[in-house]
């Protein structure tokens, strides 16, 4: 595969992970028998499905945000050194405190070196570059509970545990859950 064909592999497998983690972490509005039976609460169920729909959609965008920036930052630095400029990314987050920047650059940095070790072996799919690259699913799964623990970190900086937070705070621990979940099932597909 060229660079461009393990760059939009490596995308491809990050959107269909964004997807599934989407399924896991929003709630599918649930039709009723009585619901088919009252034309206006029929007609309301559709609208919450629609809004389902709208919120998967939206949420595996937003979800892919970073991790996009990230692996054209690895594919852009090809054959760079290991360490990544990521200030470009991490700029653009110019709402945030320096505590958060702080933390926000070290999971970019970690995404980079993850995305542009993937970029740099041969492999004819995603999951061949994976195994190139790592060789053992515990090398794998290192790599991700690297990158867990530091979008962890960071995503504890930006909602901060405390009363008014906990619906926000719930749907995330729910998204790192659905990660976690996401990629040991990856690895155990990749390394079957």
């Amino acid at each position: 595969m060229t660079g461009e064909e393990k760059w939009a592999a490596i995308l491809e497998n990050e959107k269909q992970c964004a997807s599934r983690i989407a399924l896991e972490v929003i709630d599918k509005p649930v039709l009723a028998l009585w619901m088919i039976l009252i034309p206006v609460f029929f007609v309301f169920y559709f609208w919450q499905l629609k809004r389902y729909s709208n919120g998967l959609r939206d949420f595996t965008k937003n979800f892919l945000i970073t991790r996009e920036k990230s692996l054209q930052l690895a594919y852009e630095e090809l054959p760079a050194a290991d360490t990544p400029h990521v200030d470009e990314i991490v700029e653009q987050a110019a709402d945030l405190t320096e505590k958060q920047k702080k933390l926000y650059r070290r999971w970019v940095e970690v995404l980079v070196c993850h995305y542009h070790r993937l970029l740099l072996v041969d492999g004819d799919s995603y999951e061949e570059l994976v195994r190139n690259h790592y060789k053992k699913k515990s090398n794998f799964l290192l790599a991700m509970n690297q990158l867990n623990i530091s979008e962890k970190q960071f995503n504890r900086e930006l909602f901060p545990q405390d009363t008014t937070a906990g619906s926000v705070q719930s749907v995330v621990t729910a998204m790192e859950q659905a990660v976690e979940k996401e990629r040991k099932k990856e690895a155990n597909l990749i390394f079957s």
